[in-house]
């Protein structure tokens, strides 16, 4: 969910930030002397901003080593004892398509806790990387005081195949497309491909592959429902909520007609995404106000999320001459294919669709418009989807597969446990509203049902991952729905349903959660081909990433024990944070190994390349996937 935001929020970015979209309120008064670090750069406009502005602000809040020592001493005690993955991060190095090393993030912490730090900035940089580092997009260590603004640079890329050969090129140039398209030879003096490859391998910290991590880095298209148009998200390399690390990216071009190199200096557009009631004048006051967390916290939100909207402009934009449009939800569009109306798409941009049952009864209903049009092959298309609800998940494949017994679209989880968890889940039976201490939201899997007391949390196992033993619960998994009867009966005579031969999977690796949930199901379950598209030509590459947990904050974990009238054995941290983490993790059927760091399940059967056709154009994209399927 962390990467689901923060894609909605850079998408919005990227368009805000186009150096024409940006209007300045008036000419900025000439800065007085007096003015400090943040004092400079609240007085500035937004055409004015710069990285050095947000730097030099962000580098003068001064270290305080109560506030440190208290964040520390929390953080490490979430992820010693909450966190799910930390013993199973020991893990030898992994196989294809992962590529990474045994790693200690305890250890990281405690170093960090050695170190002397000139300023505050850097103490948290340092926390932020050593969470990063778990390449678990599930967890993350955000705190707002230093991701106040957000950066777009000039040029967002990609690495299509170009007669035979993969190259950086040009996917978006904010200034009126005037590079569009030309070769990417030199990054900031360096030859531009392995310049991306080490900076989105070495910098993300999203999945354990670093092929997705590659796509992620890059741009590519994402479905707007606003519009009902797939817009451009120019990537994590060329949109970022994190400091850059200067003012400008130097790039060296070679663009068709020009004989020579041409040098760009792309600079980062700069804008504020703090909400409008925050102020500050000064490092004292931005330190206060946008540093600190309030001293009266404000109160839980509530646990039903706000519908998603409805209004949409649905079938009326019709984006491609050989894909009909001919239905919409909030998270799933349908399209029919002209040329071979034999094949009808299905393209689920979000899981994070609540009601999640609306949802599913779109996704019925356009599966019922499919077979209307006597459609019998399916493309699935969900790449970008950076998950949301796994319930959601559990009707969307239900709908397609059909449960035959009711742990079907189960999988097998468990959960850390501590004494403290152990005390507070004594009163929090059908009492809390996530599942960490209520296990009348789990289902025990030798009944089907769900649980009629909280014992589970009373007799944990003990289990040994890579010399470390930790209690865990049994295995047990999260309450999902079913589908109704009368929703099996019907899709029952769809041609696609139960048959796998009828169904193809497209993903990109940005895939995760709930996303990457259905697509194992699809794929290891139910015999699904699946496509990825993109990464690195000639190599494996992963369909999704962070599949395998559910995901909690700090403040949700720290909520739950003030509920309950219990004592969390941690202390609230000082400084406005979102902290999150995976807090359960799930397993393939019939494994040991969490499915988090089961490489085997994240490899796809067939690797397609982005080529310029289908990078910018979906249908082509479609039309190849079906062509390779189905001839």
């Amino acid at each position: 969910m962390v990467l689901l935001s923060l894609q909605k929020t850079l998408v919005l970015l990227g368009t805000l930030l186009i150096p024409s979209a940006l209007t300045a309120p008036g000419t900025p008064s000439p800065s007085p002397s007096s003015l400090d670090a943040c004092g400079i750069l609240s007085s500035k406009n937004a055409t004015t901003l710069t990285v050095s502005d947000v730097a030099n602000c962000y580098h003068a809040i001064p270290f305080i080593p109560a506030h440190a020592k208290t964040t520390l001493e929390t953080v490490h005690a979430l992820f010693k004892d909450y966190y799910v993955f930390t013993d199973a991060a020991l893990n030898p190095r992994a196989s294809k398509p992962f590529k990474n090393e045994p790693y200690d993030v305890l250890k990281r912490f405690e170093s960090i806790g050695r170190t002397k730090y000139a300023g505050d900035f850097w103490f948290h940089k340092d926390i932020h990387k050593a969470v990063d580092d778990l390449k678990d997009g599930h967890a993350s260590y955000d705190v707002n005081c230093y991701s106040a603004y957000a950066f777009v640079n000039r040029l967002a890329l990609h690495a299509p195949i170009v007669n035979g050969t993969q190259q950086l090129r040009v996917f978006r140039d904010n200034h009126d497309d005037e590079y569009k398209g030309c070769i990417v030879d030199k990054i900031n003096g360096r030859p531009a491909w392995p310049y991306m490859k080490d900076w989105s391998t070495n910098v993300l910290g999203i999945s354990h592959d670093p092929n997705a991590r590659l796509n992620i880095a890059l741009a590519t298209q994402v479905y707007k429902p606003e519009s009902g148009k797939f817009e451009t998200f120019d990537g994590y390399f060329a949109a970022r909520l994190t400091l850059p690390e200067s003012d400008a990216i130097e790039y060296q071009l070679r663009c068709e007609g020009q004989s020579r190199p041409i040098k760009v200096v792309g600079e980062w557009s700069v804008v504020s995404v703090l909400d409008e009631g925050v102020k500050f004048d000064s490092v004292d006051s931005y330190a206060k106000n946008v540093c600190l967390a309030p001293k009266q916290p404000p109160p839980a939100p509530s646990t039903i999320p706000p519908p998603s909207p409805a209004v949409l402009p649905g079938v009326e934009v019709q984006e491609f001459p050989g894909a009909e449009k001919i239905l919409e939800g909030n998270g799933t569009v349908f399209y029919h294919l002209k040329e071979q109306p034999h094949i009808g798409v299905l393209v689920i941009h979000s899981f994070d669709i609540f009601p999640y049952i609306d949802e599913g009864n779109v996704v019925f209903e356009g599966l019922k418009a499919l077979h209307s049009r006597n459609v019998t092959n399916l493309i699935i298309d969900v790449q970008s989807n950076m998950g949301g609800y796994v319930e959601l998940s559990a009707i969307v494949v239900q709908l397609l597969f059909p449960n035959k017994g009711p742990l079907d679209t189960l999988l097998e989880a468990d959960q850390r446990v501590t004494k403290p968890l152990q005390q507070a889940a004594l009163k929090g039976y059908n009492a809390s509203s996530i599942e960490f201490m209520d296990a009348s939201l789990l289902v025990d899997l030798k009944t089907g049902l769900p649980y009629n007391n909280n014992d589970i949390f009373s007799r944990p196992v003990t289990l040994t991952r890579n010399g470390r033993k930790n209690l865990y619960t049994e295995r047990t998994a999260l309450k999902v729905p079913i589908i109704p009867q009368s929703q099996i009966d019907t899709v029952k005579q769809f041609p696609w349903t139960n048959n796998a031969q009828n169904i193809r999977v497209i993903t990109d690796g940005r895939c995760g959660s709930a996303t990457g949930i259905t697509t194992y199901f699809w794929t290891s379950e139910h015999g699904v081909d699946a496509f990825v598209v993109g990464g690195t030509a000639g190599e494996d590459m992963s369909m999704f990433s962070y599949a395998g947990a559910s995901i909690l904050t700090l403040a949700d974990i720290q909520q739950a024990y003030k509920g309950l009238g219990a004592v969390s054995p941690m202390k609230d941290v000082p400084y406005a944070s979102t902290i999150r983490f995976s807090w359960l993790e799930v397993y393939a059927r019939n494994s040991t190994v969490p499915l988090e760091y089961d490489a085997m399940k994240f490899r796809a059967k067939h690797h397609v390349d982005y080529s310029i056709e289908n990078s910018f154009n979906r249908e082509a994209m479609w039309k190849e996937i079906a062509a390779l399927s189905w001839n």
